[in-house]
C-alpha cells in the first residue's frame, strides 16, 4: 500500500470516527430519560424506543448529509460558472468533484451502517428503507461518473460534470422522497 493511499485510508477513517462522536454526543444530548412503563394495548405493535447506535448514527447520518449539501452547492456554482465563462477544467474543479463523490460515498456507507444496526435493532427493515438504499446507491455510483470525463474537451467536462450532479441532486430528492420523515432538519 503506497503512503498516499495509506494517508487517505487514516483520513477516512479519522473522519468518520469523528463524526460518529459527534453523532454520539448529539444522540446523548436529544435522548429522553427513561420513564416507568406505561402499559396499553397498542405497545405490542408500537417500535421500540431507539437505542444509543441508532441514535448516535441517526444524528451522524444527519450531519454529513448537511456536508454533502454545502459541497453540491459549490460544485454546482463552480461547474455552472466554468459551462458559462468556459473556463479550464483545472485541479480545483476536480478536487471538489472528488469531495461530492467522497461525500456522498461516505452518506452512503453512514447510511447503510445505520440500516443494518437499525434493522438488527428492530428485527427487520421497513420497505421504505430499501427503496431509499437502490436510489441512493444509484446516485453515488452517479456522483462517481465525472471520471469518465478526464480526456474530454474543457467545456465538456463541465457540462457533463454539471448534468451529474443536478442528476444526483434529483436522485437524492426523490431517495429521501421515499421516507415516511422526509427532509425534517433534525433527526427525531
Amino acid at each position: 500500500m503506497s503512503k498516499m493511499t495509506l494517508s487517505r485510508l487514516i483520513t477516512i477513517v479519522s473522519l468518520l470516527a469523528l463524526l460518529l462522536m459527534v453523532g454520539v454526543a448529539a444522540a446523548q444530548e436529544t435522548t429522553p430519560e427513561p420513564s416507568a412503563p406505561v402499559s396499553s394495548p397498542s405497545t405490542e405493535t408500537a417500535a421500540p424506543p431507539a437505542s444509543g447506535a441508532v441514535t448516535a448514527l441517526r444524528h451522524t447520518h444527519s450531519l454529513v448529509r448537511w456536508l454533502v449539501v454545502i459541497v453540491t452547492v459549490v460544485a454546482l456554482i463552480r461547474l455552472g460558472m466554468g459551462v458559462v465563462q468556459g473556463g479550464t477544467y483545472d485541479a480545483m474543479t476536480q478536487r471538489i468533484m472528488q469531495a461530492f463523490a467522497g461525500l456522498t460515498s461516505l452518506q452512503w456507507l453512514i447510511g447503510l451502517i445505520f440500516m443494518f444496526v437499525y434493522g438488527s435493532y428492530l428485527g427487520l427493515i421497513p420497505g421504505h428503507v430499501w427503496g431509499h438504499l437502490v436510489v441512493m446507491t444509484i446516485a453515488v455510483a452517479l456522483s462517481h461518473m465525472h471520471n469518465m470525463f478526464k480526456k474530454k474537451p474543457d467545456n465538456v467536462r463541465f457540462r457533463n460534470s454539471l448534468l451529474l450532479v443536478i442528476g444526483v441532486v434529483v436522485l437524492v430528492i426523490i431517495g429521501v422522497a421515499l421516507l415516511p420523515q422526509g427532509w425534517r432538519i433534525f433527526p427525531s
